[in-house]
């Protein structure tokens, strides 16, 4: 970029109008001098010799010398000379005119004086300027350097220092509205570097410090060079005090919490090296950072360099606003051959964002520990590749081939991460040492995709690499929200024979879902040793609310090598698992597995939650392909459902536990302990062996198992190995519509263990053992009723069977029934029945069929009956026989005052009789009303025997209004009733009751 352009970029952006009054700057600019401005007790002298302008005089006070210039600019190919005495310690320039300093030539001076340039209208290094000073180099904008309480020199108030002003300077003053820029494009000749090769660009001495103080700081394709030394750029564009510290070579800067920063920029393969055989910092202090183009910050112990004691500096990028790296590097690393400890990287921001293949790292690659990477960001943001694919931007420590040293940790803070389009966030050892521990710790972790190109995987890691030695360090992520899609992956890994790394996700909600673009990579929650390792893989364990794992997507442990793989637990409260992929390659699931050519055994997977739902394909399994055990498959789970297949039908919705074909070892057992387990449409829970391993047994507890539409419950041996026992638990067993447990074996075993009070078979149901190899006997059945039923319709053909196709049937067991109901025991399966059998190959090799009702103890609970039993007609009472004395009157209700408490008793008196109500008498019957007497008399008067009792079977109302009992109703007299019934219809027997069909009831 031309020094115009530059000019012009800035004045736009403090929103400066340009017009004749820049043209007069510019032209101020292109005559620039070094002319002293008479302002100190001792002035400047500057004087040409050639193309060397050589500067005297100035004031000293102890160790400082004061220069005072109304304008300083060194000319291209020109030299600006401090002729300044041996023992001067800091050489302090101000610029107090209203021009920019020019540098594109040599400023040079003697000595290791420190030089400070001072001006605040802004400072451009031209692509030929260079340094030749012995001290450290500040270069700044602001308007003075202060003296703590001493005073301050000036550039915008010149005025004499004073003479106390003999204390090294601790602060930089701006009290501009806007601080002015500072711009390097240099990339001059400076030197060797410490590891020998050419060096270009402003340099200062190694171990010095170099300071770029400003407003904004714009480093365009030029470079700053202090090996071993410390690289400070940033500044204010508000008033503000930006501290500074000196601590003899080591230059340092405080910035104020609340003035606002300037930004910083590195553009066009602009870098900042710092690397040497030790020491060597970078820092950053600005609103936003930004890199393109190349541009780098690179701290370290350069090649064939350093000791045990070494340690290299650190790089402290301090950010308001954004850090923005597009095709931009920051690198922290023990080069090839070097000795000590590797220094750190730590970022803090607003928002980072990596993308275009940039990339943040530490790195060892010889024999000393490589430095931790630090990242404290609101929104973290890594984006895609270089543009040629290969790169991927990343975040990153490592300990490369050859070294010895362990790697980094990295550790991330933030509200949001977001790794796409194949960016990588990773630990590694690819040497003998350690790869270092990833730890997240995050509102919000998306990780989504791939590259363009389908080469590099968005990805979370931490491995350790083929050729490593060491072991590969932990990922730890905790987060409110994981989700991890479209072919990415979160993983630790081993590919040598060091181990993998433990992965643990603590997270509210978790989901993975899909596979990649191309269709060939599923999305990835793993934790896995690789081909030729021979280290074990870590564990995987998921701590959350709700997991979700669907179209493909999977959660897995695994082995592909000698060592063993990890286990997987999750603790959740919800885990939904749900379908495949469109091209059938991937099927959502939870594993754990030992695959082809592995000698290592399976990992143990374990799933503790309130609902478990796997459906249309997807799977939860433990399984061996290789030479090792599969694992053990434990579900602790309040609600289990397995629902359908994949679209096409092929692959079922399963939980099991495997020795698949052509392995070794015995496939894990599989337990579940649940409240209701459901399985259907197709769905399976089974344990199987296909080869020389045995299968591993299959036990349910639960208080309700549903097995519905050809779905099955199942232990399976179709090779060599015997077939694991199935153990069912349940209050309650329904099979319904072609549903089986069963246990088939061509290896032998395969035993069914049920126990259950309630068991249902419909529709073509079954529970059955079928042993299909030669000289192999066919499982046993034992059913336990515990006093309680089985139950089947005779013609759904639902049976019960231990049959051999090829040699001796098993054994049918049910003991302790109360009752079978629709099922029977046959010889022979009978077509369109409901049968129980234990047929063999022939019939003299069938098994035995017994059934065993509950065992009674006769002496148990039970009552001796009395020898004299008592005669019944004694206990009846006579008194109400007629004929008798007290037989004597009708049979009367008396009101509310009820019965009386015997038939020999008097009736009550009349203030029982005064409870009745007497319902609308009519007037002129309430003048004859008789009084009721007191009390009657009861007369001992013998009633016939002969008189026939009539029974009352109505009643009347006399003419004055009393009620009377009658043997017949002499004519029927409806009345409309005295109270107005309520419309409450009531079901009776299914039929409507309503007023209707109460008043035809009535009648």
């Amino acid at each position: 970029m031309s020094f115009r352009s530059a000019c012009l970029d800035w004045l736009q952006g403090l929103g400066i109008a340009i017009g004749s009054g820049f043209i007069a700057f510019y032209a101020n600019i292109s005559v620039a001098q070094i002319t002293p401005d008479g302002t100190l007790p001792n002035n400047s002298n500057v004087k040409l010799e050639g193309n060397t302008r050589i500067i005297e005089g100035g004031t000293t006070r102890g160790g400082n010398l004061f220069h005072s210039f109304g304008e300083f600019s060194v000319p291209n190919g020109s030299t600006a000379l401090f002729n300044n005495a041996l023992d001067i310690q800091n050489i302090l320039t101000r610029v107090t005119g209203k021009s920019i300093s020019n540098i594109d030539g040599l400023i040079k001076s003697k000595g290791t004086a420190n030089l400070f340039l001072i001006n605040p209208n802004g400072i451009i290094f031209g692509k030929d300027a260079s340094l030749n000073i012995g001290g450290s180099f500040v270069a700044t904008t602001a308007n003075a350097i202060g003296f703590g309480n001493l005073g301050f020199f000036s550039a915008s108030n010149p005025e004499a220092p004073s003479a106390l002003l003999t204390v090294n300077p601790n602060a930089l003053l701006f009290n501009q509205i806007a601080a002015s820029p500072i711009q390097n494009s240099s990339i001059a000749p400076a030197g060797i570097d410490p590891e020998g090769s050419d060096a270009f660009g402003l340099r200062v001495p190694d171990g010095q410090s170099l300071l770029l103080v400003g407003g904004n700081v714009n480093i365009n394709g030029g470079i700053l060079n202090a090996y071993g030394g410390r690289v400070e750029l940033g500044g204010l564009t508000s008033s503000g005090t930006v501290a500074l510290q000196i601590d003899g070579n080591n230059f340092r800067l405080g910035f104020p919490a609340f003035s606002t920063r300037g930004d910083v920029s590195l553009a066009n393969n602009s870098g900042v090296y710092v690397e040497a055989d030790g020491g060597g910092s970078i820092a950053v202090n600005a609103r936003n950072l930004e890199m393109t183009g190349g541009s780098f910050l690179q701290a370290g112990i350069e090649s064939g360099n350093g000791s045990d004691n070494s340690k290299a500096g650190n790089i402290t990028v301090n950010a308001t606003g954004a850090i923005n790296l597009n095709n931009g590097y920051i690198v922290n690393q023990v080069q090839e051959e070097a000795n000590g400890q590797g220094g750190d990287v730590n970022i803090s921001a607003s928002t980072l964002q990596v993308e275009a293949g940039s990339y943040v790292s530490t790195a060892t690659r010889g024999k000393g520990k490589g430095g931790n990477l630090s990242v404290d960001a609101q929104d973290v943001q890594l984006i895609g590749t270089s543009a040629n694919g290969n790169s991927p931007s990343a975040l990153g420590t490592s300990a490369r081939e050859e070294s010895t040293g362990d790697a980094g940790n990295l550790t991330i803070n933030t509200n949001t991460l977001l790794v796409g389009d194949g960016a990588r966030v990773s630990t590694a050892t690819r040497g003998k040492g350690k790869g270092g521990n990833l730890s997240v710790d995050a509102q919000d972790v998306q990780l989504i995709g791939t590259s363009a190109d389908g080469r590099s995987r968005s990805a979370l890691s931490a491995s350790a690499q083929p050729n490593s030695r060491g072991d590969a360090g932990n990922l730890t992520i905790k987060t409110n929200t994981l989700l991890v899609r479209d072919g990415a992956n979160v993983n630790t890994a081993t590919f040598s024979v060091g181990k993998g790394g433990n992965l643990s996700v603590d997270a509210q909600d978790v989901q993975l879902i899909g596979i990649s673009a191309n269709g060939q990579n599923a999305t990835l929650l793993s934790a896995d040793a690789l081909e030729d390792s021979r280290g074990d893989a870590g564990n995987l364990t998921i701590k959350t609310n709700t997991l979700l794992v669907r179209d493909g997507a999977q959660v897995n442990t695994n082995t592909y090598g000698a060592g063993k793989a990890g286990d997987l637990s999750v603790v959740a409260l919800d885990v939904q698992l749900i379908g495949i992929t469109a091209n059938d390659q991937y099927a959502s699931g939870l594993g754990a597995s030992a695959w082809e050519n592995s000698t290592g055994d399976a990992g143990n997977l374990t799933i503790k939650t309130n609902t478990l739902l796997v459906r249309d394909g997807a799977n939860v399994n433990t399984v061996t392909f290789g030479m090792g055990k599969g694992g053990n498959l434990s579900v602790d789970v309040q609600d289990v459902q397995l629902i359908g297949t994949s679209a096409d039908g092929q692959y079922p919705s399963v939980l099991a536990a495997s020795a698949q074909r052509n392995s070794k070892g015995d496939a894990g057992n599989l337990t579940i302990k649940t409240n209701t387990l459901l399985v259907r449409d197709g769905a399976g829970v089974s344990t199987a062996t296909l080869s020389a391993g045995k299968g591993g047994n299959l036990t349910i507890n639960t208080q309700q198992l549903l097995v519905r539409d050809r779905a099955g419950v199942s232990v399976r041996s179709s090779g060599l190995g015997n077939a694991g026992n199935l153990f069912v638990n349940a209050p309650s067993i329904r099979l319904d519509n072609s549903a089986k447990i069963s246990a088939d074996t061509t290896g032998g075993g395969g035993n069914i263990f049920i126990n259950s009070p309630f068991l249902i078979l419909r529709r073509g149901s079954s529970i059955t053992t079928n042993a299909s190899g030669n000289d192999i006997t066919g499982g046993n059945i034992t059913i336990d009723a515990k006093n309680g039923f089985i139950v089947a319709v005779p013609n759904e053909n639902s049976d019960i069977r231990a049959d051999s196709a090829n040699f001796r049937g098993g054994n049918v067991t049910i003991k302790n029934i109360a009752g079978i109901f629709g099922i029977q025991s046959r010889k022979e399966l009978s077509p369109n029945t409901s049968d129980i059998t234990a047929k063999g190959a022939t019939p003299d090799l069938s098994g035995n069929i017994e059934i065993t009702q509950p065992d009674v103890d006769p002496s148990n609970g039970l009552v001796e009956l009395p020898v004299n039993l008592v005669d019944a007609s004694s206990q009846i009472s006579t008194a109400c026989t007629p004929g008798t004395r007290q037989f004597q009157n009708t049979f009367v209700a008396t009101g509310r005052g009820g019965l009386p408490m015997s038939p020999t008793e008097p009736l009550q008196d009349s203030s029982t009789v005064s409870a009745w109500v007497k319902l609308r008498p009519k007037l002129e019957n309430l003048a004859n009303t008789t009084p009721v007497p007191k009390s009657t008399a009861v007369s001992t008067t013998s009633i016939a025997a002969t008189i026939p009792i009539v029974e009352a079977s109505g009643w009347v109302i006399d003419r004055k209004g009393n009620i009377k009992l009658v043997a017949q109703v002499p004519q029927l007299n409806p009345h409309s009733p005295w109270q107005t019934p309520a419309d409450c219809p009531v079901s009776q027997g299914g039929v409507k009751y309503d007023k209707s069909s109460a008043a035809k009831a009535s009648s």
